[in-house]
């Protein structure tokens, strides 16, 4: 916040600048334009010089008649005097230094306040204090979560279309399985933005689980409503998979996955879907979905002693990276540690770019980290188990406990 301020002081005074500078300017433009008159009045005179020299020769040398010459005198002197009478018209009056001085200054007052005034009400300072203040909350709540929330369900009772506050208090609840909550939180950002199926299948989602995991009413019409909208939303096609998974119809969900897999946005998303659909052909005895090029099968396990001193919400880091540890994972997925033991495959699609994969490296270590951050950066404190130096071909199997503490 401090930066914003910061810049936006430096702005106001190169606004002052622009204003203030033709007042500092003032007394040499002054000069300039008084010079600027009298330049021209010693043109005047000169060419009234040359004009009457002119005339007084054609007169000597007989070209102009005696008659003729004092008309010709009186014409020349009257230009003359046309040009110094619009000069002296013309003058150039400098304006008093407290009149100068004043209307320099109003006319700044005016500037900033019109440009604080259009900030505010036209431009994003209702969402950059929000943003601000969420970024508050979330570094209280990293020593006090329950103050976070506490906070937060506050902010949005005196700011209800905040969509971010919202957005922000629903994944708290889907993290602490406050489902009926979650599903309010959802419901306020349906009611802000309109029906959406993304939202519409998060709701039902989190209905669904509230609801012990079965299709009732209520989240069969949130259902009916998203695929109205959009028929292929993946995270809908999930959610009727996983229902049909419970009832132990394989197929069935084996479809619904591999129709939402089409249209899977997240790495993790996909990786997923595909482990559910690879267990659901194999309960049909079908062949399985065939990673495109390398893949780690990699089964993670969890230490008694880290198992005894970790949170079970925490998050763990699951990647794959070159043996010397130089630039970005070659391949990342994560997950819960309620969620160990547990199988995971790393490959190509979980890749954080194109052109830095498995497929571009000779070997590679898988590593597993407990974060009590929830950022991918190691810290202290932190639990961590490694593989050894594998190679990268076609399929393997993996095992990585975690059992080490970093200091």
């Amino acid at each position: 916040m401090t930066g914003m301020w910061f810049g936006f002081v430096l702005l106001a005074l190169l606004a002052c600048l622009f204003l203030v500078w033709p007042l500092v300017r003032r007394h040499s433009l002054t000069l300039r334009l008084e010079a600027q008159q009298h330049a021209r009045q010693l043109a005047n005179i000169d060419i009234y010089k040359q004009k009457l020299a002119q005339l007084e020769k054609d007169y000597q040398d007989g070209l102009v008649d005696e008659e003729d010459y004092p008309a010709s005198k009186k014409e020349i002197e009257d230009l003359l005097l046309d040009d110094a009478g619009d000069l002296s018209g013309q003058q150039w009056q400098p304006a008093t230094r407290a009149l100068a001085v004043g209307g320099s200054f109003f006319a700044l007052a005016l500037c900033l306040a019109a440009s604080w005034w259009l900030y505010t009400q036209l431009g994003a300072a209702p969402g950059l204090q929000t943003y601000y203040s969420q970024q508050q909350l979330i570094e209280e709540g990293q020593q006090d979560f329950g103050n976070l929330l506490r906070r937060l369900e506050e902010t949005l009772e005196e700011h209800p279309d905040d969509v971010e506050g919202w957005s922000l208090l629903a994944r708290i609840y889907m993290d602490m399985g406050r489902m009926e909550d979650a599903a309010a939180a959802l419901q306020e950002l349906i009611r802000i933005q309109g029906p959406n199926p993304r939202l519409l299948a998060q709701q039902a989602q989190a209905l669904y689980f509230a609801d012990g995991n079965t299709l009732t009413a209520r989240v069969q019409s949130l259902i009916d409503q998203a695929r109205q909208i959009d028929p292929g939303e993946p995270a809908i096609l999930s959610l009727l998979g996983m229902a049909a998974y419970q009832r132990q119809q394989w197929d069935e969900a084996r479809g619904y996955w591999e129709e939402a897999l089409k249209r899977a946005e997240s790495s993790e998303a996909r990786q997923s879907l595909r482990e559910g659909i690879n267990d659901t052909r194999q309960r049909l005895g079908l062949p399985l979905l065939a990673a495109s090029g390398p893949s780690f099968q990699v089964q993670l396990s969890l230490s008694e002693e880290a198992q005894a001193q970790v949170d079970p919400q925490a998050t763990v880091f699951v990647f794959a990276r070159r043996p010397e540890g130089a630039g970005p994972p070659l391949a990342a997925t994560r997950l819960r540690v309620a969620d160990l033991p547990a199988r995971v495959e790393l490959t190509d699609a979980l890749a954080m770019s194109a052109n830095n994969n498995l497929s571009s490296a000779d070997q590679v270590v898988i590593q597993a980290r407990i974060s009590l951050s929830g950022q991918p950066q190691a810290a202290a404190g932190d639990w961590q188990g490694s593989s050894q130096p594998l190679e990268v071909a076609g399929q393997r199997e993996v095992v990585v406990e975690i059992n080490q503490q970093l200091q």
